[in-house]
């Protein structure tokens, strides 16, 4: 094994779920792709996980949501953070969309979706489960009109990067798929954004399901 991989199978992952059964699930689907777990199933024990300062975050919003502070103090904080939830929490998922979520995995969905919404948040690439997304778009869709409109503001190329952003492709593997340097990925990023009006990736995603431009797998 190179250095590169080397290092990708060193990250840690802190994994906070208040079902036993399904934590034990997630510690082996992710265990057995490399990562290193740290596990809770608690609000006041997660606080002392997060001290141990792992990549990254996965938290059931059940979880998250017993204690009130806890959300605000992941905020302040440059942990990449993933919410686990099913489509009957859309309703509590959906003031998060915009306060930096790294992706949204459906807790009933299956290991492959797991894998891809954790590897996705490490490199910056959120992916939104298609189950917990479609309630949201459902919960959303009263306001999507109003974004109808901005097929024609983003540009062709725009467009291109938007579906391999909704993919869960990352800045680099963009730039490797349609030839272009990172930094220009970066800038239709950040054009993508501001037209969708989006604070994160993530809800850029969402919005634009919301407004029929893209499809979540």
């Amino acid at each position: 094994m190179n250095r590169e991989g080397a290092a990708q199978h060193q990250q840690l992952v802190a994994a906070a779920d208040r079902s036993p059964v399904l934590l034990r699930g997630l510690t082996g689907f992710l265990s057995d792709a490399g990562y290193e777990l740290l596990t809770t199933s608690s609000a006041t024990e997660l606080r002392d996980l997060l001290g141990k300062s792992p990549d990254l975050l996965l938290v059931d919003l059940r979880v998250l949501l017993q204690d009130d502070t806890l959300w605000p103090t992941l905020q302040g904080s440059s942990l990449r953070v993933v919410v686990s939830a099913s489509r009957d929490e859309a309703r509590e998922i959906e003031p998060l969309l915009d306060q930096g979520l790294a992706g949204i995995w459906d807790r009933d969905g299956d290991s492959a979706d797991l894998l891809r919404v954790v590897a996705g948040a490490l490199t910056g690439s959120p992916f939104v489960s298609a189950d917990v997304g479609g309630a949201l778009l459902e919960r959303m869709s009263t306001a999507g009109e109003a974004l109808r409109d901005l097929r024609v503001g983003l540009t062709a190329r725009e467009q291109e990067i938007l579906l391999l952003m909704a993919d869960g492709s990352g800045n680099r593997s963009i730039a490797e798929q349609l030839y272009i340097s990172e930094n220009t990925v970066r800038n239709h990023v950040r054009s993508i954004l501001e037209k969708l009006q989006a604070q994160s990736r993530t809800e850029a995603v969402v919005r634009a399901a919301r407004a029929g431009l893209i499809r979540l797998a």
